[in-house]
């Protein structure tokens, strides 16, 4: 038996078991329960705070993990073939095989996931130290997952990888598959009226990384893919039974959260099909006319589930005009709405005027496009502004290029009148389109200072649209100046983005010599 010195020079030595007042003085204390030596001579209560545990890996953990990276380098080196994939379509087993020759990246990332995702390795408890586990978390852990999921679990891991430097050599893998189980979902959906909200997702997330990482005409398609099955699964009419209070105080928060994530991902879909279509100046898929959708709720009420309050219709926000401040997906989806009538009336002029010469509509639709365009771009200069002498943040930068390269589209319709006799309302449209081209170059200026990470998939857009107004003006040294100023934002994008890069090619003249093969 020890002797009580003893005890008291153990619990001295002891991490951790000194009490509160002790600590704060700095003070030896022998441990001593309920009150220690000092607190008791003191007469102050002596509290004990619980002991935290130790931080930082455990003994041999971090070479635990290097043996383990060392093990996995050493299957891919030696996989020499693939064995045949197995995926959960409707509850049945789908073997995926891979072609007898040529590609062979796939066993790679067989390999990885084998290895990470191995059935029983990842339990999935319904809570984790009292804190619930949502259905979507629970989703990603499972590896149980539906095909629809399994889609858009690749579909994420393509975007992500394409942002990672480490990741970035399983891009073209990770892309592959996807298209892949994208192919085999689709056929077995044939004869299935029903669709997940996951299988929409998934085709326009691969959307989004076409547009980046490889052709137009290619992500045109897949977009093309997500925008009809949202058509089938009516998600643009998903508000049009509502019946009063009643409708939203029967649901709960797992049923406003699954509602909300639907009305998300059609605006996504919404804002797709109008920027595509900008780019071709193709007719648009949505009439915004015939939404019934309501727009979607704040960033903080989603995440925290707060979506009792129901949010406008698009509609609405557009007849009100001087709304108040909306969420930056808001002024995204209502600018990507001008764009898209913009777009639209051009479309009409050039039309009316092959066929029977120009209306007396036109004036009617271009006052009043013009008057809302040039209020809702000084609405953005003013509630997001961009200062070059500040750190940019990256959606304020888009809005307001989107918002000025839309009134430039705008003002530009006059061209298409030809002949047309000069008045002061078309020298003021002139006048408008050559200060939207200024602000637009002004704006490039600060998306030179951003990272590959912070750039917009959509950025080249207006930048590409002000390239191709300034090169249709007279060259004087001013216009000059400023196409320069363009084309160097073009070659700045072109490294990380397909679309800036397809343009480039396209219009390879513009560009020095030197400067060619960086384009």
């Amino acid at each position: 038996m020890s002797s009580p010195s003893n005890e008291q020079s153990q619990s001295r030595n002891r991490p951790g078991s000194a009490c509160a007042e002790c600590r704060r003085r700095k003070m030896r204390c022998n441990g001593k329960h309920p009150a220690c030596d000092n607190c008791s001579t003191a007469g102050i209560e002596c509290i004990f705070s619980p002991q935290t545990s130790r931080r930082g890996p455990k003994k041999g953990h971090l070479k635990s993990l290097q043996k383990r990276i060392e093990y996995l380098e050493g299957r891919l080196i030696g996989q020499g073939h693939r064995q045949p994939t197995e995926i959960a379509i409707d509850n049945k087993i789908v073997s995926v095989r891979p072609p007898s020759r040529g590609w062979t990246g796939e066993s790679q990332l067989n390999v990885l996931l084998d290895d990470f995702h191995a059935p029983g390795t990842v339990p999935v408890p319904p809570s984790i130290g009292g804190i619930p586990i949502s259905e979507l978390l629970h989703a990603e852990l499972t590896t149980n997952k539906s095909a629809s999921r399994r889609c858009l679990q690749y579909a994420m891991w393509t975007l992500t990888a394409s942002m990672s430097a480490q990741l970035h050599h399983l891009c073209d893998i990770l892309y592959r598959f996807t298209q892949k189980l994208l192919g085999f979902l689709q056929l077995a959906n044939d004869h299935i009226e029903i669709y997940e909200i996951e299988h929409v997702q998934a085709w326009l997330i691969l959307a989004v990384y076409e547009f980046t990482h490889h052709s137009f005409h290619h992500a045109w398609m897949s977009a093309g893919q997500g925008i009809r099955l949202v058509q089938l699964m009516n998600l643009h009419r998903m508000d049009i039974n509502e019946n009063g209070p009643d409708f939203r105080r029967i649901c709960g928060t797992d049923e406003f959260i699954c509602e909300e994530q639907k009305r998300r991902v059609f605006w996504m879909a919404y804002v797709l099909d109008r920027f595509i279509s900008l780019s071709l100046e193709n007719p648009l898929t949505f009439d915004e006319r015939i939404i019934a959708t309501r727009l979607p709720a704040t960033e903080e009420a989603f995440q925290t589930g707060q979506l009792s309050q129901p949010t406008g219709f698009l509609s609405e926000l557009i007849a009100a005009g001087d709304s108040p401040p909306q969420t930056e997906l808001t002024d995204w989806i209502v600018l990507a709405t001008l764009c898209g009538q913009s777009m639209s009336h051009r479309q009409q002029t050039t039309a009316e005027q092959a066929h029977c010469g120009l209306s007396n509509s036109f004036w009617e639709r271009h006052r009043w496009l013009d008057a809302i365009l040039v209020q809702k771009a000084q609405a953005i200069s003013t509630l997001r502004p961009v200062l070059l002498t500040m750190p940019a943040d990256p959606m304020p930068v888009f809005l307001n290029l989107v918002a000025q390269s839309t009134l430039l589209s705008h003002c530009t319709a006059i061209e298409l009148l030809g002949s047309v006799t000069e008045s002061h309302e078309t020298a003021q449209c002139r006048q408008r389109a050559l200060m939207a081209a200024q602000e637009i170059v002004r704006l490039t200026g600060v998306v030179s200072q951003l990272s590959y990470f912070e750039i917009h998939p959509f950025m080249p857009l207006p930048v590409i649209l002000c390239a191709g107004f300034l090169m249709h003006q007279s060259m004087d040294a001013s216009y000059a100046l400023q196409l320069q100023e363009i084309l160097g934002t073009v070659q700045h994008l072109a490294r990380t983005n397909y679309l800036c890069r397809e343009w480039a090619i396209q219009h390879c003249h513009l560009f020095a010599p030197a400067d060619n093969g960086s384009a």
